[in-house]
C-alpha cells in the first residue's frame, strides 16, 4: 500500500470517502486520522489571532457556525476604543445585534477592539445561543503563549496586521494547525511565499484565504466566455482601479512621541520589524500605508478583485513590474523645492503595471492597477464621460469589456452593432456566492474550508493558500518597484530573484528583528 506524507497508509480524504461508500460509521478517532485530522463528527476548535475592528467585524461568521467553537483569542492590545471604523457606531451596533445587548458600551465613544472585547463577545454569544455551554474563551496577549497552553486546538484564524501574517502562519504550520487567513499571505515576497511552500508541503492541513469569499460572485465566467468567443479580439491589457486608500498615507516618519497606550504591547505588535518609537500613525488601519507594516491598496482590495481573474484566466506570477505614483515635495534650507525620496510609505495615488504570463505558455497579458483616484482612459464607445470610481476593464484588439470593481456586471464596449448583437447572446454560468448562508448558519465559503479540514470535500478547496501563489508574488513585486522609485523590475519566479536589480533583491524580505527569523 502506498505510503503518504503523513506517515499513514491511506489519505484522510480517501479513507473517509471509502468508509462512506461502504456505509461504515464515520465517527473516527483522531489517532486514526493523524496529525491535523479531525473526525467529521467533531466540532472544529479554533483560536482567533487579531482582535481589532476587522477581527470583531468578522467574528460572527465563526460564532454562527455550529460546526466550529472559538476557544481562544490573542492580540497585543487588551482593550481600547481608538480603532478606525467605516461609520461612527457601525461596529458597536453590529456587536450589539450579535450578542443581543442593545446597550452594550452605551456612552463610550470611539470604535472598540482588543482581546478582552472579543472574549466578551464570544462568551456572551455562546452562553445565549448554545444550550449547555459552560466554557470560556481563553484570551492571551501573545498567540504563541495561547497555542502553547491550548496545544490541542485544531485551527487558527489569522486577522492581525499584514506584517505578522506570514510569521504567525509559519508558526501555526509547525504546530500542525489548520488555518483561515483574512489577507494577504504576507507583505514581503519571501515571507509570503514561505507560507505557500509550507501549505504545499503539508496538504493534510486545510488553509483558506478569506479574500476568496469576497471575490465571489465575480462574473469572470461571462468575461471568459466573451474572450474565448473572440468578442474583443486578443486580450492585451487588464485594468483594475479603486478610490482607496481610505486611510492616511503619511509621507513623513512620525516624530512625535506619545505614550504607549495602557494595555498595548508595542514590542509584540512590531513583531518581526525592527524596534522603533511608538506612534498611533503606524497602528490599527493606518498600518496599510507603510511598506514595513502593510501592502497598500492593492493587497487591501486588489486581492479580492484579482483572485477570480488569475484563477479563470490561468495567470502565473508576474515576470515584470513597474510603478508610477504621486510625488511629494518639500522646501530645503536653500528655499529650493526638493522631491521627497520616500522609501517608507505608499503614495496618495499610484499604480502598478505587471506583465503576466499565462500558465499554459500561450503568451502574456499586461495587468495595470490604479488607486487613489487614478484610472485608465475612457474607452471608445463608452456611454459616459468618465469611468466609475472603481472598476475593471479588459482591453482587446477590437473592443473592451467594462465591469465593476469585482468583475461583475460586465458590458461589451466599442463593438459594431452587429457584433454587439452577436456576442450578447453568449452567456456563461455564474460562480457560487461564498457569502451565502447555509441552512445551519455557516457561510458557504467557511463550509468549503470545514469540509477540507474534515476530509469530506471531494477536492482541495479553491481558497487554499497555494492557489494564491502567483497573485502573492505579483503584488509583492509591485511594492518593490515602488520602493525602487518606479523602476521596472524583471522577475524569475523559478529562482524567486529579480534579475536586473540587486538592490531590489534586498527588498524581497524585511530586515528581520533578531529572534523572529524564519526566511
Amino acid at each position: 500500500m502506498k505510503e503518504l506524507s503523513n506517515g499513514g497508509k491511506l489519505s484522510r480524504r480517501k479513507f473517509l470517502s471509502t468508509t462512506a461508500a461502504l456505509g461504515m460509521i464515520t465517527v473516527v478517532p483522531r489517532s486514526v486520522l493523524g496529525r491535523g485530522f479531525i473526525p467529521p463528527s467533531d466540532k472544529i476548535t479554533i483560536v482567533n489571532i487579531g482582535c481589532g475592528w476587522e477581527g470583531l467585524s468578522e467574528i460572527g461568521d465563526l460564532l454562527h457556525s455550529p460546526q466550529i467553537e472559538v476557544v481562544g483569542v490573542a492580540d497585543p492590545n487588551r482593550q481600547s476604543n481608538d480603532y478606525l471604523g467605516w461609520s461612527p457606531n457601525g461596529i458597536r451596533n453590529k456587536m450589539r445585534t450579535l450578542i443581543g445587548e442593545p446597550n452594550w458600551l452605551e456612552g463610550v465613544t470611539g470604535h472598540p477592539g482588543g482581546r478582552d472585547v472579543m472574549k466578551y463577545v464570544i462568551d456572551t454569544y455562546y452562553r445565549k445561543n448554545r444550550p449547555g455551554y459552560t466554557g470560556t474563551c481563553q484570551a492571551e496577549e501573545d498567540w504563541r503563549e495561547l497555542l502553547t497552553k491550548m496545544h490541542d486546538v485544531d485551527a487558527v484564524k489569522i486577522i492581525s496586521c499584514d506584517h505578522t501574517h506570514s510569521y504567525i502562519s509559519v508558526d501555526c504550520f509547525k504546530r500542525g494547525k489548520h488555518q483561515l487567513m483574512h489577507k494577504p499571505l504576507g507583505n514581503k515576497l519571501y515571507e509570503a511565499m514561505k507560507v505557500v511552500d509550507m501549505a504545499k508541503a503539508q496538504p493534510n492541513l486545510a488553509t483558506y484565504l478569506l479574500a476568496y469569499n469576497i471575490a465571489q460572485p465575480s462574473e469572470i465566467n461571462q468575461v471568459k466566455a466573451w474572450l474565448d468567443a473572440g468578442a474583443i479580439g486578443k486580450l492585451r491589457e487588464i485594468h483594475n482601479w479603486t478610490g482607496r486608500p481610505y486611510w492616511p498615507q503619511y509621507s513623513d516618519i512620525p516624530t512625535e512621541r506619545p505614550p504607549i497606550p495602557r494595555g498595548f504591547n508595542w514590542d509584540l505588535w512590531l513583531g518581526p520589524s525592527q524596534m522603533r518609537e511608538y506612534s498611533p500613525k503606524y497602528t490599527h488601519c493606518c498600518f496599510r500605508g507603510w511598506f514595513e507594516f502593510g501592502a497598500g491598496s492593492i493587497a487591501d482590495m486588489g486581492i479580492y478583485s484579482m483572485i477570480p481573474v488569475f484563477e479563470v484566466l490561468g495567470l502565473g506570477s508576474a515576470i515584470s513590474a513597474s510603478s508610477r505614483f504621486s510625488r511629494a515635495y518639500t522646501i530645503d534650507a536653500d528655499q529650493v523645492p526638493r522631491q521627497v525620496v520616500n522609501t517608507w510609505s505608499y503614495p496618495l495615488a499610484g499604480g502598478f503595471r505587471f506583465e503576466i504570463p499565462y500558465k499554459n505558455g500561450s503568451g502574456t497579458v499586461f495587468y495595470t492597477w490604479h488607486d487613489g483616484g487614478m484610472k485608465p482612459d475612457v474607452p471608445y464607445g463608452y456611454p459616459e464621460d468618465d469611468l466609475g470610481r472603481e472598476g475593471m476593464m479588459f482591453v482587446g484588439e477590437k473592443g473592451v469589456i467594462v465591469c465593476n470593481f469585482y468583475g461583475g456586471q460586465p458590458k461589451l464596449v466599442g463593438l459594431s452593432d452587429a457584433d454587439m448583437k452577436r456576442y450578447s447572446k453568449i452567456t456563461a454560468p455564474g460562480r457560487p456566492n461564498m457569502r451565502d448562508i447555509l441552512e445551519d448558519g455557516t457561510t458557504r465559503g467557511l463550509q468549503v474550508w470545514i469540509d477540507d479540514v474534515k476530509g469530506t470535500g471531494k477536492t482541495k478547496n479553491p481558497g487554499s493558500f497555494e492557489f494564491a501563489a502567483a497573485l502573492t508574488e505579483t503584488y509583492n513585486l509591485g511594492a518593490i518597484s515602488m520602493m525602487r522609485d518606479g523602476k521596472k523590475l524583471l522577475y524569475d519566479s523559478g529562482t524567486r530573484r529579480i534579475t536586473n536589480d540587486d538592490e531590489g533583491n534586498k527588498l524581497l524580505h524585511r530586515d528581520t528583528r533578531r529572534g523572529w527569523e524564519f526566511v
